[in-house]
């Protein structure tokens, strides 16, 4: 939910609200806080619960994750919902294997957890993490082997790779066949976090070419919308977005909505 945390209203019906004006077909959860506040908002604009950005720590000692898991998911059957994980260590380099030992049993125990309820489950790349790069995620679905378990795609994170990302075209064919979620981004041309942006109609090009590679390959998938510090009424920088959307969709037919 981050598009609503600059400048946005403090309360989720409110936030809700905006975002069904806008046009947006739902949103995300941090940590699975308000969860139940906030389904009942979705609920009554008719929006979804996309995705929970949901930590897990593997190290050994340490709660791997959120406790109340257990007693959450319930709220979330049947609601299509994905547990996105951003995964850490404070002992391992990002993208270190070496972490694989533990972090397969755990996500297994979550996968599992969590399929009764049809939630999925899929890590979150992330710069600077355990789970940095598209190509962890294969690593992990193809160990953790459960059907509800798959593979993520982030292009903020990928472009903030550098040297270290690899060609989109490898990305795409190795992410593709597991994929469950996806999320873009307008950016000043650089890799900080202060880049992250709303979607430029300049940059359309470069998203055509990223979403175009992804449904040449299969993927049907939620396409979420990368707002973290982006300054400004999101009244204002959402609605850019979506105006640069609506062009995206022109070119390609159905894509789905993107979602903060």
């Amino acid at each position: 939910m981050n598009s609503m945390e600059t400048a946005g209203p403090a309360s989720v019906e409110e936030q809700a609200a905006i975002l069904a004006d806008v046009g947006f077909d739902g949103f995300d959860n941090r940590n699975l806080e308000g969860l139940d506040a906030q389904l009942k908002a979705l609920d009554q604009h008719g929006l979804k619960l996309y995705t929970v950005y949901f930590s897990v720590r593997i190290d050994e000692g340490e709660e791997p994750f959120n406790p109340e898991l257990a007693k959450i998911l319930p709220l979330l059957k049947d609601r299509g919902t994905i547990l996105w994980c951003n995964t850490m260590s404070q002992k391992l380099q990002p993208s270190d294997p070496a972490g694989d030992d533990r972090a397969v049993p755990i996500f297994r125990r979550i996968a599992d957890m969590a399929a009764p309820y049809a939630v999925r489950v899929a890590p979150y790349p992330h710069i600077g993490l355990w789970v940095e790069s598209p190509e962890d995620t294969v690593r992990l679905a193809e160990k953790v082997k459960r059907p509800n378990f798959g593979t993520s795609f982030n292009l903020f994170h990928w472009r903030a790779l550098g040297e270290k990302k690899r060609p989109l075209a490898e990305v795409v064919q190795a992410v593709a066949p597991r994929m469950m979620v996806m999320s873009i981004n307008g950016n000043d041309g650089t890799t900080a976090v202060s880049g992250i942006s709303p979607l430029q109609e300049s940059q359309t090009d470069e998203y055509f070419a990223i979403l175009n590679a992804f449904k040449a390959a299969g993927y049907r998938g939620p396409v979420g919308l990368q707002c973290y510090r982006v300054p400004g009424d999101p009244n204002v920088h959402l609605r850019q977005s979506t105006a640069v959307w609506q062009k995206l969709k022109e070119r390609f037919g159905t894509l789905g909505n993107a979602k903060p």
